[in-house]
């Protein structure tokens, strides 16, 4: 009831004004308030606030995280959990996580954003965010193209989407790139015939695309969440050299 009130509370304000200081009252009286930092986010992003918009997201996130069961964690990274859009209740968790898989790669972070993206993706294979509509470019980036091949023996929509031919194709050629190098000439053809293979639907079960390479995700996580931050230190450190120069004179 309480959420419900909330929610109808919030509605008004966005139906009725256009101050976003009435937001700033809402979420001062409730920090948690999940889809007033969302809305809060968009208005930053669309006043080239990035860093506040990055952090009404964040809170977003973290107010979500507050309400995990203690086990869901551990499932979602198995692949084994999951949740229903067309509950109200869960829309603003879609709409965080994309967002937040969204901000990773605009700020250069393609391995932790292809993380985010594939989590989310195994939540609900129907993707209501249609996330699969830039999951293969984010994934040639992140430099894990075979996660093409896997997404298509998982979800067979994939193929289908606009672009996707021109991704696998691309993917396959880095994929027989990365084989040894021969000097027999049936060399390609093997290397051809092999990323053929490894993209046949095959007659088992088909494993969760999550769960298939979770431990791969979370390694990548770590390791594009140590770039970023060394790169937000170093951002750090030339804003503060500019402005001590800039006192200086």
């Amino acid at each position: 009831a309480r959420h419900a009130a909330l929610r109808r509370e919030l509605e008004m304000l966005v139906q009725h004004t256009a101050d976003p200081q009435a937001l700033f009252d809402l979420v001062r009286h409730e920090p948690g308030h999940v889809e007033a930092l969302l809305q809060l986010h968009a208005v930053a992003r669309q006043t080239g606030q990035r860093e506040r918009a990055v952090e009404h997201l964040e809170r977003a996130l973290y107010s979500l995280e507050l309400g995990f069961h203690p086990t869901f964690a551990q499932a979602w990274l198995r692949g084994e959990a999951r949740l229903d859009y067309d509950q109200p209740a869960n829309r603003p968790f879609f709409t965080a996580l994309h967002l937040h898989a969204a901000g990773l790669s605009q700020r250069g972070c393609p391995a932790a954003a292809l993380a985010a993206a594939t989590l989310l993706l195994s939540l609900d294979r129907s993707d209501p965010t249609s996330v699969l509509l830039w999951l293969d470019s984010l994934a040639l980036r992140a430099g894990r193209p075979h996660l093409l091949a896997e997404l298509e023996r998982d979800l067979p929509v994939a193929a289908s989407l606009p672009g996707w031919a021109f991704s696998a194709a691309l993917a396959a050629r880095l994929a027989a790139a990365e084989l040894p190098a021969s000097s027999d000439p049936s060399s390609a053809a093997a290397a051809s015939a092999a990323v053929s293979d490894s993209r046949t639907p095959t007659s088992r079960s088909a494993v969760p695309c999550c769960r298939a390479h979770a431990s791969a995700i979370r390694s990548c996580t770590a390791r594009s969440a140590s770039l970023c931050a060394a790169s937000s230190s170093r951002a750090s450190a030339a804003r503060a050299a500019a402005a001590a120069a800039a006192a200086s004179t």
